[in-house]
């Protein structure tokens, strides 16, 4: 129909250029992030991107179903100012008539965000994890100066210098390297040394070889030297290399396997991703009417704190099943059902016509 083609024009026009804004806000914040973790030595420089990229594409399942609800909100806004909407009245296109519209619209989205809530999202999440691991791995030989004492990720306790480095920098000359355990030095000196991996847990090893380790304070008397052929020094991982896959990370598959507390929280959270996203698009065309004085963003305002108020009962219907307070059945779907509610009520009034109207400043 081609008032249905005209009103979702309008929808997709508005999303895009909501979406856009979004993309430029998160962007630009985890890549002052992200690069923060490069210049302390977290990371590597050479993966700041996929990381940024990683976590946009995990951050969808949020952005879309706000950037529709926003959408809707600001189209019917215009069209409620210009007349437009009396215009369709009068040509007998009712409200439920175009609710019927947004509702096909929004289900449309909520599948697009249930794929990337239940199987993108996981995906970018676990695979950005191993990815600061390996990068953070690698930034400890990669900050290396030569010809300067260098800190690993900020320890004041641990402090290495080496005179030369080769070229694919797992090689090194004149290496010394100065510990503190229990408040006592731990200092190692070699002729040379290199990086080894463990296949098995990815962790890298500083090899020295030919050397001596000095153990103690000078002075004291259990001061130790020690001669060594080879010694390994397990490099310590920076503050954001820890291997701990969050629940986010975690497959859907294996969240229904598992069926523990937080795993069905974890799930309901992703099942409410595309739930919201429907449910948020009807809410923007029934609380978006307005007078041709008012404006296209006179509701603005009252939307953008009902969704706070929505999205952040989710989070505490969430804390509750991951902490056992409500039943796993209960769980999230209790907030959803109170939205359900407060849309049916508006929708109600406008279709009978007894307007529900917001007071705005």
């Amino acid at each position: 129909m081609i008032i249905d083609r005209y009103l979702i024009s309008e929808i997709l026009q508005t999303m895009l250029a909501v979406l856009l804004v979004l993309l430029l806000i998160f962007m630009g914040r985890y890549f002052a992030l992200f690069l923060s973790y490069a210049v302390d030595g977290d990371i590597t420089a050479s993966v700041v991107v996929d990381l940024l990229l990683l976590r946009t594409m995990s951050a969808f399942n949020m952005m879309i179903p706000f950037a529709l609800y926003i959408s809707v909100l600001i189209s019917f806004g215009r069209l409620y100012k210009d007349n437009e909407m009396t215009a369709l009245a009068s040509s007998g296109v009712s409200i439920s008539r175009i609710n019927y519209t947004i509702m096909g619209l929004g289900w449309f989205f909520a599948v697009l965000v249930a794929i990337i809530a239940l199987w993108i999202s996981p995906w970018a999440d676990d695979k950005q994890k191993q990815m600061e691991i390996e990068a953070g791995k690698a930034s400890i030989v990669e900050s290396l100066s030569p010809g300067q004492f260098n800190q690993f990720s900020k320890r004041k306790d641990a402090v290495i210098y080496v005179g030369a480095i080769s070229d694919d920098r797992q090689s090194f000359q004149n290496v010394f390297l100065q510990l503190e355990v229990n408040k006592k030095l731990d200092v190692y000196s070699a002729d040379h040394g290199y990086v080894h991996r463990d296949e098995e847990t990815g962790d890298r090893y500083l090899v020295m070889v030919n050397g001596y380790r000095y153990l103690g304070n000078p002075g004291d008397q259990d001061f130790l030297i020690q001669e060594y052929e080879k010694y390994a020094v397990r490099l310590a991982l920076p503050r954001i290399g820890k291997h701990i896959r969050p629940k986010s990370a975690t497959p859907t598959t294996q969240l229904l396997q598992d069926a523990q507390p937080k795993d069905m929280a974890e799930l309901q959270w992703r099942l409410s991703m595309p739930i919201s996203t429907v449910l948020l698009a009807m809410l923007g065309l029934v609380i978006s009417r307005t007078s041709p004085r008012q404006g296209r963003f006179a509701k603005l305002f009252v939307a953008i704190l009902v969704y706070v108020i929505y999205n952040n009962l989710i989070s505490v219907a969430r804390s509750w099943v991951e902490q056992t307070k409500v039943p796993v059945d209960v769980g999230v779907w209790w907030v959803h059902g109170l939205l359900i509610v407060f849309v049916v009520f508006l929708l109600n009034q406008q279709i009978t016509g007894r307007w529900f109207k917001f007071r705005t400043s």
